[in-house]
């Protein structure tokens, strides 16, 4: 189904005594074509999951019209809130920082690119009745083929550094927000995602993975696939091993 053209997906079978108190994240660059329905559809959601709910977006220094885009959502939703770069700082900087920002008992990360969509905090739930932190496990991804590759390789080294069982520590999150009083995330590259994982997993917390649905990449800000980004990511994810 277009996601231009879905129905916001119904609470009805929401485990909504889980999500009475939650901030969704969402970091925007160069997003302008998706969200827009992003945040619309999130918020729909959420007005049938809690009474105490934001949506933070924060935009990394987009040079298209996404910061425009937000800006008219602000005005229109008064449970969106909006922070801006006005230089692009990347994803890893961005996302630490929206960790952080979020104010409710509860922290669900989604990207500006519309890749998961919002009735995934429905499933993800499910996993808080036994768990504290719960990852979107994204079974069939759609990505390119050197996507594909570089994840399977990064998740082999966490793996062999840090011994985790986890299989996508970079997809989206939703997680009790007192995990953050008891750790501290120090990486400013896309590593940060994987640190929160493991540091909330040795910090004795309860973490699972849950399947969910990953969406064709309709907008085209994202630059995990740069040759400097992964660099640097593989370059915190050896670094980092002596101190985490």
């Amino acid at each position: 189904m277009n996601r231009t053209q879905a129905s916001p997906v119904r609470a009805s079978r929401t485990p909504s005594l889980l999500v009475t108190s939650i901030s969704v994240v969402i970091p925007a660059y160069n997003d302008e074509t998706t969200i827009a329905k992003l945040v619309q559809d999130t918020d729909c959601l959420l007005q049938e999951l809690s009474s105490d709910y934001e949506i933070v977006c924060l935009n990394d220094g987009s040079k298209d019209n996404t910061l425009t885009v937000l800006s008219e959502l602000a005005n229109k939703f008064k449970n969106v809130r909006v922070v801006n770069h006005e230089q692009n700082k990347g994803y890893g900087k961005t996302i630490k920082e929206l960790y952080y920002i979020g104010t409710k008992q509860l922290v669900m990360s989604l990207p500006g690119d519309y890749q998961f969509a919002p009735k995934e905090i429905l499933t993800m739930a499910e996993g808080l009745r036994t768990h504290d932190f719960v990852i979107g496990h994204r079974v069939k991804r759609n990505d390119p083929p050197r996507r594909l590759l570089q994840s399977h390789v990064y998740n082999l080294m966490l793996r062999i550094f840090y011994g985790i069982s986890f299989k996508d520590v970079n997809s989206i999150k939703l997680f009790r927000r007192e995990i953050l009083n008891h750790i501290t995330l120090e990486s400013d590259t896309p590593f940060v995602d994987a640190e929160l994982c493991i540091r909330t997993h040795r910090a004795g917390y309860k973490v699972i993975e849950i399947p969910i649905e990953h969406l064709p990449r309709l907008s085209t800000g994202a630059s995990g696939g740069k040759f400097s980004v992964i660099r640097d990511t593989f370059g915190d994810l050896i670094r980092m091993s002596a101190r985490i």
